[in-house]
């Protein structure tokens, strides 16, 4: 009878002895050329040079960005993101530089395409909203826009602390990277 018992007992999962399935996840990032600056680039570049005006230099600051996800099932999660960043356009003219400063949210949904343990291969996509504060010498523009990101590729690498790439298309950047913790 006790040797029955003890092999029962053998054929049960230890489900003690699993690490549990983090809910949720806080995530800390940059994006490198996200779609303001490409569109303030070819914005200007296009725009201005009909109207006479050449553009001498472009910069820009990329994206920065912090994000909260919860998971709702092994494979799919929502969250939220913020973003924020600068952009200043230089004119060979008197007329002043262009500053643009973009900050916005994004609602996101995920899909985890492969689960290895400490490596992850998902794909997100977001909607939200922009808004936009461009100031030109004494002259400011505020205005506000539809924000997206599509990221059909994202990889994460790590337990409860992890670091991450995304690659896409929109306010987070062509290439997201970035740290995130598992809660």
């Amino acid at each position: 009878m006790i040797m029955i018992c003890l092999i029962a007992l053998a054929q049960l999962k230890g489900y003690g002895q699993e690490i549990p399935q983090r809910k949720s996840e806080i995530r800390v990032g940059y994006g490198l050329v996200p779609v303001q600056e490409i569109g303030t680039l070819l914005g200007d570049w296009i725009t201005m040079g009909i109207v006479g005006r050449r553009v001498e230099s472009t910069e820009g600051t990329g994206a920065i960005s912090a994000g909260y996800s919860l998971n709702l099932t092994q494979r799919f999660s929502v969250g939220i993101d913020g973003f924020y960043g600068k952009n200043t356009v230089r004119y060979k003219d008197d007329l002043g530089d262009s500053k643009w400063s973009t900050y916005g949210g994004l609602v996101n949904a995920k899909y985890l395409y492969l689960d290895r343990g400490k490596l992850n291969l998902y794909g997100k996509g977001a909607v939200g909203y922009a808004q936009y504060h461009n100031r030109q010498k004494e002259n400011s523009d505020n205005f506000g826009a539809l924000s997206y990101q599509a990221s059909p590729f994202g990889i994460r690498y790590g337990n409860k602390i992890g670091v991450y790439g995304e690659f896409g298309f929109g306010y987070l950047g062509i290439a997201n990277v970035g740290v995130s913790f598992k809660l």
